[in-house]
């Protein structure tokens, strides 16, 4: 395997002397606020005993001299490093607030976002590349580095708050290179000052979805075909610009203008095979498997089919709409040509519609009361599987929550009757009605995996393993988490069984794991308990559950936590510069520390044509822990763990595109994103359904 893997990171040499730091236990304007603990002892000879007693913060101009501010002799090399990252931080941000350029502490990663002014032009707004410099000690070298980040765009408005009507929309705004909550609270005098010091001619707010929504400004979204490219173009321009210049380099002494490598023994590749899917069997009995479903789906049968073979399709629509659902079907039921080629050849199940069932609505801005009142006269066959295609005269971006809501409700009333249902956007369906079977393939196979039916699984397992998924998502709306758990019995990655959770019950999250582990063992065995976790851990909610593994004897199991975060690494990545798409192959992974690790899910295999509209998705950071002593005294278990990681994100049923991020996070989010706006929640019948795809 030929690659070349670089690190989105600049080495800077260690300091090479001892640095002078100038401290106050007196604060003052302008100085630099530092946790006690963060100095080293010598501090003690500065300060008497008296003098430091219950003193939690300690002042500093950092290396400027100042009256009354007394002379502290620090050594960095390979000592107080929290310290060490401070004062760079704070040596950056006065840089770049030297060149008038915006820069705040980023949010995540809390090192610092510079934004720059791009060329792109728009009569209504300035656009920001926004660029974050993450100061980080010999984490994947041996001296220190410096990650640089592309943190996607801004856009900042022309006009002030002072010119626009709708100043309650404004969250964040721009006020002379500085990033400001508009609408912070005022709950002390140093705030209050702050707000009153503000000249609201010169606050230019930071445009959001619904700000932009109320001044009409159009909507335009971006396709990008490589990101890997497009991120390094970024960067690069960035880092010549801004930080290969002599003004930088007396900050951190940079080693070279290059990105370095990442070293050959960090870098571990998952075998190709454990990527192998299984499908249904041949006309003669045979096996058959691939490694990619967009070619093979086509051509080989799933798995395996719905268990009810007696399906029927019906349509929710508005009357508007009635011409076109027509279309839909045909292309449904005869495919539309070689690239898709209909329902029941594309996923072998049969393709039958109940005319009688449909459900026509002429009122667009509240159809609740005509589908309902039709959702009861209608007769169920019981012995019949139901599928409904809503056809949304909305979008899913629809920003009106009333409007938004209709989708939600719709899920939910046939649900609540054991009726699957497939959305389909109305404007999408139109805008691409003479080139919709991409479209189609995925809708396709979503339906059979609502149904009950298996597409593929895993064609290469080790062992039956208990693997448990937590995903989580956050209502925006109401500024609340909820989370929810995905069970799976079978290391082929067959779907069990799913809850769903506010983020604080945390008891109840723990008692449906425990349930799990409890009816696992009750029925087989296993070497190691797997959890896959949206977050880090917290001992809150493990205690409960390592108490119910006393109880059933089971301390001798391992538990394997993977943190995975559903969204992509973006602070690090890595890229492969022997590629001309820059992207590593799939199963690459990479060691950023002892436990943590970048894992490269895509569409690109050794040997293999990669196809672009697989699309070129970052990857995605997973960290290992485990509350069992010796968990990984064993090497090989590490790579057992993101081989299944890996693994489980080719299980994903709702598009036959490349996922990068497993189901037993993402199935999990997609549950915790939907339930908490249902009105009476699921019943258990349904927490074994895929329903929510």
């Amino acid at each position: 395997m030929q690659e070349h893997i670089k690190f989105n990171a600049l080495n800077f040499n260690w300091p090479r002397r001892l640095l002078t730091f100038y401290v106050s236990l007196q604060k003052s304007e302008g100085d630099d606020t530092i946790y006690y603990k963060k100095f080293p002892k010598s501090i003690s000879e500065v300060f008497s005993k008296i003098e430091l007693e219950g003193v939690t913060e300690i002042y500093t101009t950092f290396t400027n001299p100042k009256d009354g501010f007394k002379p502290l002799k620090i050594d960095f090399n390979n000592a107080n490093l929290s310290l060490y990252k401070q004062y760079l931080n704070a040596q950056i941000r006065k840089y770049f607030d030297n060149l008038n350029i915006i820069n705040r502490k980023n949010r995540i990663i809390k090192d610092r976002q510079v934004w720059v002014l791009n060329q792109e032009y728009h009569k209504d707004y300035h656009c920001y590349d926004k660029f974050s410099i993450k100061v980080q000690i010999a984490e994947i070298s041996d001296y220190p580095e410096l990650i640089i980040s592309f943190d996607g765009t801004s856009k900042v408005l022309k006009k002030s708050v002072q010119e626009i009507e709708s100043s309650q929309l404004v969250k964040t705004a721009v006020y002379r290179n500085q990033i400001i909550n508009f609408q912070m609270n005022r709950d002390t005098p140093e705030k209050e000052t702050f707000f009153n010091s503000l000249i609201l001619n010169e606050i230019y707010p930071v445009l959001n979805g619904n700000l932009q929504k109320e001044l009409g400004i159009p909507f335009q979204i971006k396709k990008i075909k490589n990101r890997y490219t497009a991120y390094l173009e970024k960067i690069q321009k960035f880092t010549k610009e801004y930080l290969f210049t002599e003004a930088f380099k007396q900050i951190c002494d940079l080693r070279s203008e290059e990105f370095i490598d990442a070293p050959i023994n960090r870098i571990g590749h998952i075998p190709k095979e454990k990527a192998l899917l299984e499908y249904g069997k041949d006309n003669f009995g045979n096996k058959q498997t691939g490694i990619s479903p967009k070619l093979e789906l086509k051509n080989y049968r799933p798995y395996s089919r719905p268990p009810n073979q007696n399906i029927k399709f019906f349509f929710i629509y508005h009357a508007e709409h009635k011409p076109l659902i027509k279309k839909l079907w045909d292309y449904l039921k005869k495919g539309t040509g070689y690239s898709y080629k209909g329902l029941k050849e594309f996923i072998d199940i049969p393709v039958n519609s109940e005319p009688d069932n449909f459900i026509e609505f002429t009122n667009k801005e509240n159809p609740l009361p005509q589908i309902e009142q039709r959702l009861y006269e209608l007769q169920w066959d019981k012995s019949v599987a139901y599928l409904a295609f809503y056809i949304s005269p909305y979008t899913r971006f629809e920003s009106n929550p009333q409007l938004k809501n209709i989708y939600y409700r719709i899920k939910e009333l046939f649900l609540d009757e054991n009726i699957m249902t497939q959305v389909i956007d109305f404007e999408d369906l139109q805008r691409n009605i003479s080139d919709y079977q991409w479209h189609l393939n995925n809708i396709s196979l979503a339906i059979h995996a609502k149904l009950g039916g298996k597409p593929w699984k895993l064609a290469v397992t080790d062992k039956k393993e208990l693997i448990i998924g937590v995903g989580a998502f956050t209502n925006l709306d109401h500024k609340h988490r909820y989370v929810a758990s995905a069970f799976s019995f079978q290391n082929n990655g067959i779907f069990n069984k799913f809850d769903c959770f506010s983020k604080d019950q945390t008891e109840q999250l723990a008692g449906s794991i425990s349930k799990a582990i409890r009816t696992f063992f009750n029925q087989s065995e296993a070497d190691k308990i797997v959890i896959h976790f949206y977050k880090e851990m917290s001992k809150e909610e493990l205690e409960p559950i390592l108490r119910v593994m006393s109880k059933l004897k089971l301390e001798n199991k391992p538990i394997y936590i993977l943190n995975i975060n559903k969204t992509e690494t973006k602070d690090i990545i890595a890229y492969d510069i022997d590629s001309d798409s820059l992207m590593p192959y799939s199963g690459t992974f990479i060691r950023l520390g002892e436990r943590n690790f970048l894992l490269f899910n895509n569409g690109r295999f050794e040997e293999e044509k990669f196809y672009p509209s697989d699309g070129y998705p970052f990857p995605i950071k997973i960290g290992l822990s485990s509350p069992t002593p010796d968990a990984f005294e064993d090497d090989n278990v590490i790579t057992e763990l993101l081989t299944q990681a890996f693994q489980f994100s080719r299980l994903y049923w709702k598009s036959l595109k490349p996922q990068n991020v497993p189901i037993t996070i993402k199935y999990p989010a997609m549950v915790a994103q939907l339930v908490p706006r249902f009105q009476t929640g699921i019943e258990d019948e349904s927490k074994d359904k895929l329903w929510f795809l």
